[in-house]
């Protein structure tokens, strides 16, 4: 196999210099105003292999960042770090959509593990949801990218995002920080060490931001609000010269709305807009079927104002998190070339409910998908390290033990409400041909014919044990004092224990509704909800139905259920995953008298893991989804220049997916449509990364980042919807044309500022462009089939952002003014999105945030 294709792939021009090394290359960052007045680029540390390591010598990718950073570049939450990290894509609607070089996971259901890991002092969250994505109180960020299955705690196919905490220290100080903005916005952050005594240290800091959503729906008033509030506790004990525990608490409440999103019709054969030969209410015309397409019409993006949504008030689109997060970690130090660490982490969230999940997009609750009540998330987590050197220093090693036990429940309904069909498609489809509305007269036949064609209601009561159980070790050996080998590998565990209470419309009970409240409803088949009318289709019958239903049964769900269907299933999935790296530090003696004042290259091979799980599949019970498995390959270079003014790092790389875990649409045996996963066979990723720091002069920054990943799938292999639908046939169809969704091919981000030093402080100016590329939306197959006659439909736009900030800190360099003004172009973009050509026949988009601006002050004591 071809290990990388340069020329063609816009890559980078410099990828014809690349010999081989490990897995690295990252960033700089914005530095503080004093350290850049020397035109000098700092050493960055990370400890992205468990020990401390400067950046530039460190074979990993990874982008490291301070707190300090964060705050010079007013990023507030880890969602803005897409802005610039290359190849990081995170989208935050309804739950965190984390992706790192196109892998991530789409769906924010409980059953799924993430792609992207995300740890907060050492910890693993399983969930990244609420304010853990905010950056309060830390100290750095390093976002890790490919895959990490062997020193980090969970294994994951994507990378890891890794916070760690601004810890407590030994004299009384703090800062506090506070900000207004459009929108509503105020802000307040705070920190302070209390040290108890000199061997106990404690730290708080809090948060609390709100902002009033700046997306109107028509009938339930502001969406894409902001109303969080948190807070940590830290300790540190430094129990003697060796031994050190630190202890956190952290507790996190949220009350906010995510945002309604629109609609657009994207193919005019999906099953529920023509395919089926569905009515819906509202309709009086089979010959003339309108009022689907109409309903998503009226929540159009290009027919509503702007910053207008039109989705209807029997949306739920509350985001209620309650969190609490208990961890502690103890270092010993056995001696100067061993230690241990133990890592204890427990996690309890509680997300309130009912929370809309999915529908079509229009104002009328045509086709529903709802988290009833509350769902809880409880994990716990233990990690016991070993540290040290061997032989002199000649060897690092580091091994370890990973256990973790979790605990989710959700409760998730689908439902629409009662359709029909003219006698003339009724009788196509009993045939199990496809309807064609040619054949029927104007005004349709009579009786009108309804029933329960579509799920009435389906609630599905799922709890998920798993528990988690690794070895790992990793050892580099130091070759030479310029050339390092690095090997390791994990053996994973991971068992599934899943039960599921399917609850269905009880049709029998809607059928005496109906005909109780109306007799001129008259049943056909109870059993299947199938009725015929004593009257026309223009008399509207599937609306007077529904309102029969509705006085009936007024609560959410809409209708009465039968009894339960439960299934249990086990399964335990194992998996070893290796990796090999090889760097070399150029010697001084081969740069001098050149620009370049250190280099480095590098070349890795690793292999990630994600756990299989156990899928929902209607009436079926429960499917087993197999794990996922990715083997990189990746070669890089990292050069400091200029006098260490200049920083340019370069990675390569190909990946290989296999049995990569997708969401697709499909029905069940008895014949519903059902969201559901499955795996594709195989699918590559072959892209670059770039990223430059450089300091033209004492006082100006410029930073410069770019990635392109070319994604395809080898072998995708899935079934035709249509005649699933229509006669239970089975057919075959090839998706290994179609383009990986959620994700940009090309991202890119300039960030340029410039420090005056005047009598009166320091004042920096700073500009911040990103640019993303256009994103494929698509869920289905038929979805690439409409890409291909119109991207516009299933696409979202590429776009760039503009922020803007000015700045001012006072010659001691404890008090800071900002103004800022974010995406000063105003422009629209897409945060979430997902086209459904197959099956409901629609394109739904949520909007990114437009213009905002504010002030904000930090001063530190």
């Amino acid at each position: 196999m071809r290990m990388f294709s340069c020329l063609g792939r816009g890559l980078l021009p410099g990828c014809v210099l690349l010999l081989g090394a490990s897995p690295v290359f990252a960033q700089q960052a914005p530095v503080a105003a004093k350290e850049k007045m020397g035109g000098t680029i700092e050493e960055v540390l990370v400890t992205a292999r468990k020990r401390s390591e400067n950046l530039q010598e460190t074979p990993v990718a990874v982008t490291a960042m301070s707190g300090d950073d964060l705050r010079a570049q007013g990023i507030l939450s880890t969602t803005e770090l897409s802005k610039s990290v290359p190849s990081l894509q995170i989208n935050d609607s309804t739950s965190a959509q984390i992706f790192i070089r196109g892998i991530g996971q789409r769906a924010p259901m409980a059953r799924f593990d993430p792609s992207v890991s995300v740890y907060l002092d050492g910890i693993f969250i399983p969930r990244p949801d609420g304010q853990l994505l905010d950056t309060i109180d830390v100290d750095s960020v390093q976002v890790l990218r490919g895959p990490q299955g062997t020193l980090f705690g969970k294994n994951n196919t994507g990378g890891a995002l890794v916070f760690t905490l601004s810890k407590p220290e030994d004299v009384a100080s703090g800062y506090v920080e506070g900000g207004l903005g459009s929108y509503g916005e105020n802000r307040l952050r705070a920190a302070v060490n209390m040290p108890v005594s000199e061997d106990f240290l404690t730290r708080l800091s809090v948060n609390s931001h709100r902002r009033d959503g700046f997306l109107e729906d028509r009938s339930i008033g502001d969406t894409q609000s902001i109303d969080r509030l948190s807070a940590i506790f830290q300790t540190r004990w430094l129990a003697s010269d060796s031994l050190t525990l630190d202890t956190l608490t952290f507790l996190g409440k949220i009350r906010e709305r995510y945002p309604t999103y629109h609609c657009k019709i994207v193919n005019d054969d999906a099953l529920f807009v023509d395919g089926l030969g569905l009515l819906w209410p509202g309709d009086t015309d089979p010959s003339n079927p309108r009022a689907y397409r109409d309903n998503c019409e009226a929540n159009d993006r290009d027919k509503q104002p702007d910053l207008v949504t039109n989705q209807g008030d029997q949306q739920y689109q509350v985001k209620d998190q309650d969190v609490v997060l208990l961890g502690a970690t103890a270092d010993w130090e056995l001696n100067a070339d061993h230690s241990i660490k133990g890592i204890f982490g427990y996690r309890d969230a509680v997300k309130g409910g009912p929370q809309s999940n999915a529908d079509e997009g229009g104002p009328a609750p045509f086709l529903r998908g709802i988290v009833l009540g509350d769902s809880d998330q409880e994990s716990l987590t233990l990690e016991l390290q070993f540290n040290g050197r061997l032989f002199d220093g000649a060897v690092d090693y580091t091994a370890g033990l990973f256990w973790q036990d979790e605990y989710k429940n959700e409760r998730f309904m689908v439902g629409s409400p009662l359709v029909g069909a003219d006698s003339t498609s009724l009788a196509q489809l009993l045939a199990g041909q496809v309807p064609s509305s040619a054949l029927i007269p104007p005004g349709g036949t009579n009786p009108p014919v309804l029933g329960a064609l579509v799920p009435l209601a389906t609630v599905q009561d799922f709890e998920i044990f798993g528990e988690t159980a690794a070895a790992f070790a990793q050892a580099t050996w130091h070759i030479t004092e310029d050339w390092e080998l690095t090997v390791g590998g994990r053996y994973t565990e991971e068992s599934r224990d899943s039960e599921l209470a399917t609850r269905e419309a009880d049709l029998a009970a809607v059928s005496t509704a109906l005909t109780s409240a109306d007799p001129r409803f008259v049943p056909v088949e109870p059993s299947m909800g199938i009725h015929t009318f004593l009257g026309t289709w223009s008399q509207d019958p599937l609306s007077i139905a529904q309102d029969i239903l509705r006085e009936a049964y007024p609560d959410i769900i809409g209708a009465p259920l039968g009894a339960a269907k439960n299934y249990e299933t086990s399964s335990t999935f194992k998996e070893f995953t290796p990796m090999a790296s090889t760097s070399w530090v150029l010697p001084e003696s081969l740069l001098e008298n050149s620009l370049v004042d250190s280099a480095m290259v590098y070349a890795t091979w690793s292999n990630g893991f994600k756990s299989g799980f156990h899928e929902p599949s209607g009436v079926d019970g429960l499917a087993v989804v197999e794990p996922e498995l990715l083997e990189n390959r990746e070669i890089g270079f990292k050069i400091d220049a200029l006098e260490r003014s200049l920083r340019f790092n370069v990675a390569l790389y190909v990946m290989t997916f296999e049995n990569m875990q997708l969401i697709t649409v499909s029905v069940d045996s008895a014949n519903s449509l059902i969201v559901t996963s499955q795996n594709a066979g195989e699918s590559t990723i072959e892209g670059g990364e770039m990223e430059l720091t450089w300091l033209p002069t004492m006082n100006t920054l410029i930073t410069l980042s770019y990635s392109n990943n070319n994604y395809s799938f080898v072998e995708f292999e899935d079934t035709a919807l249509l005649p699933l639908a229509v006669a239970g046939d089975s057919v075959a169809i090839d998706r290994s044309d179609e383009e990986f969704a959620v994700s940009p091919r090309k991202t890119a981000a300039l960030g340029v500022q410039y420090t005056l030093n005047t009598e009166v402080g320091l004042f920096t100016p700073r500009i911040d462009l990103s640019y993303k590329g256009e994103v494929y939306m698509g869920l289905d197959d038929a979805s690439w089939d409409v890409a291909k006659r119109n991207p516009g439909l299933v696409y979202a736009d590429d776009y760039m952002l503009v922020d803007l900030r000015l700045s001012w800190s006072n010659r001691e360099d404890d008090l800071n003014i900002a103004a800022y003004v974010k995406n000063a172009t105003d422009e629209r973009y897409d945060i979430g999105a997902v086209a459904t050509g197959e099956s409901l026949g629609t394109y739904a988009q949520a909007l990114g945030d437009p213009r905002f601006y504010g002030v904000e002050v930090f001063k530190r004591f």
